[in-house]
């Protein structure tokens, strides 16, 4: 569960919510949805409270509390996730449909399976526990609540896939693709472990929480009853408090992993049954590949062949390959094994592979993040792909958009803006392509004049209705696309340029259908459908409307592309990943003759609890308001920070906001755990609605620095005040500004302080994957008065930050000056001392607070790390008024974690660790050490 939280906020990446939102109140949602969702979000409320009746027949249990529904789409793609907590549910649903070749694809309608999956989540998860003071601290902690219940995520995942696809007769459990795929693990005795159920590792491995952990539950249900594994859940949420393993081998007798590895032998042996009667595929191994890879392109003149693949470092390149044999690999491997003969006259040589790799051509490695997709050339030296945009309205809501590549000069271009375009054909001049437009959970299918950018739809627009795989034919006089609408299969169009339409028949009892691709004369097109648990490559005349079936469910296939000399390419998919094989041309192939009566999708099981057929509803009998910034939900805040050079806090604090973070708000008090060195409290607030960004903070705190771990210039200080910011970020692609005016006016026992600021933030970063380069500057001025003076000062800070072969590297500079005022050294941020509110400190996590004192500070450092999100090995050096003071190295690692929207508890957490040695000439080297995890806006 945890892990699954984590993956979630990750997508997110505190997104920017603006202020034009709009609620639909119905008597258990409250439904967000920025103004462009209005559509999905009218009818997603209709669905919910009709999904919410089916699952409270199906499960006997519902939820007391109303449920948050946040309607947007953040990321240009099919996705959602639910925060079950007890005391104020929310789910998140992103309105961008999945495509054809995804195992999410199966579905009546992807809003209700999208609402389903996701509400089943909160029922499962969110349910209250019977104990009671458990469940009043769930009540008002928000962190408690949410990992109260510590469910395995494969539990989580698989029994929502597993209701979504019981309550739907679709969905991933009857799903002809993902078993297809789910055979192929088996038979090559590769699939997952107990162990690797929850992991993310290796081919799909993120896929089988929800592909095997759904069948699995499954099985239970069959081998045991519905009530058996309904007791677990019940198990779970009793006065006695039971993990899920504890809770499952209570009512089965036996645990989950000896259950699961009977689970997987049967299976495995259905899978054995079927490979032995399967008759031998004539194919051969063409092209090994790296753990994922998709949407192959052949070159108009056929000598290369562009794909994108993704290793397991999550790294996205777009690779080109030589379809030539790699002619020089094969002797530099003869070679190789001659070499090794000849020292050796008795040693066994290594065996020649069965196809060498061939040669690559062009490497173009993502930038900055945009991933790659659907690549397509234009003539033998141009590439059009997809990559991601960003929306500067929204910083971090990604938007399709389509960019060319020369492989001759490595030039980049964008050639749409903010277009939404996924998958896309292109005339040969690459000025015209058509393609299929994803904007406000509208799929629509478009012509796009790149020229002028016009783009006009080909279809009316309907929530009812999804497009993928537009293809042009070689001649450019036909387009092929997939099409479907609710509670149907997929199908296959063949568009005229004169307008007319032919429906591409269909197998007899097939669900699955994607991938098309014409023939290079332009008579046919091959395509993957799968029926029977298993998929094949298609072949359609279009003038003879003749339907041949080239493989036989022998494997797992995909993208199947012809080669000029006739034969044929495509993926063969292994627990491995994909792999390109080769189809020869004289294969033998069966005619099709028992075809699909009309669109309907078979529904593989019908009962009392079977949702209603999918449909999008218009009229809205619920209330609507604007979105309400006030209506916050409060939880309680702990927080602990141990320093070893300066003292101890524990905080405490009551943390509120709503629902879309645009207002937040933190009232607390910090106390010394040492010998009262610091504490005191604080209010904070910040308003994040519109463009510009607003925070305001009261403080009030006694700081004695001679209590403190180390020693250090004695100082007592007696602080009370309040601090405002304002703020404007703006960004323009990979560069970002954010000017800022701030103030502060600070009350001591015996004087007073106040400053006005000025300054801006400055970011700039290239990432090119395994190499990036990035630099950042921050620069203030400060115009400030005391009670007997008036002072300036300014403070910089610039930083050159990058990667080389994968390792992250940074350099730093600080440097900081006050006239008529000093600087301490030392000391670590907290609610009631920072950096962004206090002048006269420069934070240093090693240092006690006011270890010394300056007009003039400077600061340099770097360090390094392994791998991205793991600690820094790092080097710092102080120095004051041009005097070195201190110097430090050693190990550090700070993290920033706000889910971006939901429970108050889930955001603005910041943790901070570290190991180093601290020298100087005025204090005794020694280990210093630092552990510090606290909310703070």
């Amino acid at each position: 569960m945890k892990k699954t939280l984590i993956a979630s906020a990750l997508l997110l990446a505190a997104p920017s919510f603006a202020a034009d939102w709009q609620t639909i109140h119905t008597e258990h949602f409250n439904v967000h949805y920025s103004v462009e969702h209005a559509d999905f979000a009218k009818s997603t409320a209709a669905e919910l409270e009709i999904v919410r009746i089916k699952v409270l027949e199906q499960q006997n249990r519902a939820l007391d509390k109303t449920v948050d529904v946040v309607v947007f789409d953040p990321l240009n793609a099919a996705n959602g996730f639910a925060l079950p907590t007890s005391n104020n549910p929310v789910m998140a649903l992103f309105t961008t449909p999945p495509q054809s070749d995804t195992v999410i694809s199966n579905s009546a309608g992807w809003q209700q399976l999208l609402v389903l999956h996701e509400y089943i989540h909160l029922v499962h998860l969110a349910q209250p526990t019977r104990n009671d003071w458990q469940q009043k601290v769930r009540g008002i902690w928000d962190l408690y609540d949410l990992t109260y219940s510590d469910t395995p995520r494969w539990v989580a995942e698989g029994y929502a896939t597993l209701i979504e696809s019981k309550m739907t007769g679709r969905g991933r459990l009857f799903d002809n693709y993902s078993e297809s795929i789910l055979r192929e693990f088996a038979q090559q005795g590769a699939l997952p472990t107990y162990g690797q159920l929850n992991g993310e590792q290796g081919f799909m491995g993120g896929s089988m929480a929800y592909l095997m952990g759904s069948r699995f539950l499954n099985w239970l249900e069959q081998n045991y009853s519905e009530q058996t594994l309904d007791s677990v859940w019940t198990r779970m949420q009793g006065v006695k408090t039971r993990d899920f393993d504890e809770a499952f081998s209570g009512v089965f007798g036996q645990s989950a992993a000896k259950l699961y590895r009977r689970f997987i032998a049967e299976y495995t042996y259905k899978a054995m049954q079927i490979e032995q009667g399967e008759v031998l595929l004539n194919s051969e191994l063409w092209l090994e590949l790296n753990l994922y890879a998709s949407n192959p392109a052949l070159s108009k003149d056929g000598s290369k062949i562009a794909i994108v693949e993704r290793d397991k470092e999550s790294n996205t390149k777009l690779i080109i390959y030589s379809t030539d044999d790699n002619i020089k690999a094969q002797e530099e491997f003869t070679k190789a094994q001659k070499e090794l003969l000849e020292n050796d006259a008795q040693d066994i040589p290594d065996a020649a592979p069965s196809v060498f790799k061939r040669e690559q051509k062009q490497v173009l490695n993502q930038i900055n993040r945009a991933g790659i997709a659907n690549p397509q050339w234009v003539n033998n030296t141009t590439l059009y792909f997809n990559a991601y945009s960003n929306e500067e309205s929204g910083i971090y809501n990604k938007v399709s958009d389509i960019f060319s590549y020369n492989t001759d000069t490595g030039n980049i271009t964008q050639l749409t803006e903010l277009a939404g375009i996924r998958r896309f054909s292109v005339t040969s001049n690459g000025e015209t392509l058509y393609g299929e437009q994803i904007r406000d959970g509208y799929s629509e299918l478009v012509k796009v004049d790149l020229n002028t950018q016009t783009i006009t739809p080909l279809f009316t627009k309907s929530l009812e209705t999804t497009y993928d795989y537009p293809i042009l034919s070689p001649d450019e006089s036909k387009l092929a696309y997939l099409s479907t609408s609710l509670n149907e299969n997929w199908q296959l169009y063949i568009q005229g340029v004169g307008g007319e339409q032919l429906s591409v028949p269909m197998p007899n009892g097939y669900q699955y259908l994607s991938q098309p691709s014409f023939s290079l004369n332009g008579e046919s097109l091959y395509f993957v459908a799968g029926l029977n648990s298993a998929t094949d490559i298609y072949n359609y005349n279009i003038e003879s409307k003749t339907l041949t079936k080239l493989t036989q469910g022998q494997e797992a296939v995909a993208h199947p592309i012809e080669m000029a000399d006739g034969s044929l390419l495509y993926f063969s998919i292994t627990a491995d990943g994909p792999n390109i094989k080769t189809l020869p041309k004289a294969i033998k192939s069966t005619v099709v003759t028992e075809f699909s009566a009309n669109k309907k999708a078979p529904l593989l099981i019908v009962n009392e609890h079977t949702l209603p057929k999918a449909k999008i509803y218009t009229h809205q009998t619920t209330q609507q308001t604007n979105y309400n910034v006030l209506d916050q939900h409060a939880t309680f805040a702990l927080g602990t920070q141990y320093y070893s050079a300066s003292t101890s806090l524990l905080d405490l604090s009551i943390k509120s906001s709503d629902l879309l973070k645009q207002l937040d708000l933190q009232a607390g008090y910090s106390t010394d755990l040492h010998d009262g060195a610091l504490h005191g409290g604080y209010v904070q607030a910040k308003y994040n609605a519109l463009d510009v960004k607003l925070k305001l903070a009261l403080f009030d705190y006694d700081l004695n620095t001679s209590r403190q771990y180390q020693a250090s210039l004695n100082t007592d200080i007696d602080a009370r005040g309040g601090f405002a910011a304002v703020s404007y970020p703006v960004k323009f692609g990979p560069l970002s500004l954010t000017p800022e005016i701030a103030y502060n006016y600070t009350d001591y026992k015996i004087s007073h302080k106040s400053w006005t600021r000025l300054g801006v933030a400055q970011n700039w970063q290239y990432d090119r994957q395994d190499f990036a380069i990035g630099q950042s500057v921050y620069a203030s001025w400060y115009d400030g008065s005391s009670k007997s003076s008036n002072w300036q000062g300014y403070d910089l800070a610039a930083k050159i930050f990058g990667k080389a072969f994968g390792i992250p590297l940074y350099a730093n500079f600080d440097q900081k000056q006050r006239d008529d005022n000093s600087l301490a050294l030392g000391g670590f941020s907290s609610n009631l001392i920072n950096q962004q509110q206090s002048s006269e400190h420069v934070l240093s996590s090693d240092l006690p607070f006011y270890s010394a004192t300056a007009k003039r500070y400077q600061g340099y450092g770097g360090g390094f790390s392994f791998k991205e999100g793991m600690p820094w090995l790092y080097y710092k050096q102080h120095q004051l008024d041009d005097t070195v003071y201190a110097q430090s190295y050693g190990l550090k690692y700070q993290g920033d974690f706000s889910f971006g929207m939901g429970p108050a508890g889930v955001n603005d957490l910041t943790f901070n660790m570290g190991l180093s040695r601290v020298e100087g000439d005025s204090f005794e080297d020694e280990m210093r050490a630092w552990l510090s995890f606290y909310y703070s806006l």
